[in-house]
């Protein structure tokens, strides 16, 4: 039995709308603390349907300070998860930017060497038809 859309709806954001659709929330908890429902459902940690579902059937029977801890724990991976991903999104920044450098100096590379044999053959070029005109005079 899942909880109702209507009061999904009216108490979370719109992201999790279809994730909460999967459980059963007390609706105690989705009126009062949507912010710890929302953690929930967003959690890595607790990352199995059958974990999420466990937690949410846990809300009623803990006390305040439980779930105020079990609040910070979450709040505290949701926060190092998003230093990780601007550390990693900055690392790959880095490395965008470095093979981008090395592709461009490749292309450039190569655009100097095509140049330089495009030039050759016709100095080349330039060279047989003078021997022509020369043995012609």
């Amino acid at each position: 039995m899942s909880t109702s859309l209507h009061l999904i709806k009216k108490y979370l954001s719109s992201r999790y709308w279809t994730e909460a659709r999967r459980y059963d929330i007390p609706e105690e908890f989705l009126k009062t603390d949507a912010e710890l429902i929302e953690l929930i459902l967003s959690s890595r940690a607790i990352d199995s349907q059958e974990e999420k579902q466990n937690w949410f059937n846990l809300l009623p029977i803990m006390t305040d300070a439980q779930l105020e801890k079990l609040r910070n724990i979450l709040k505290k991976e949701r926060q190092k998860l998003q230093e990780i991903e601007e550390k990693y999104a900055s690392k790959k920044n880095e490395i965008k930017k470095k093979y981008l450098l090395k592709w461009q100096q490749l292309g450039y590379i190569s655009q100097t060497s095509k140049l330089r044999e495009e030039e050759q053959q016709e100095k080349q070029k330039d060279e047989t038809e003078a021997e022509k005109l020369l043995e012609n005079l």
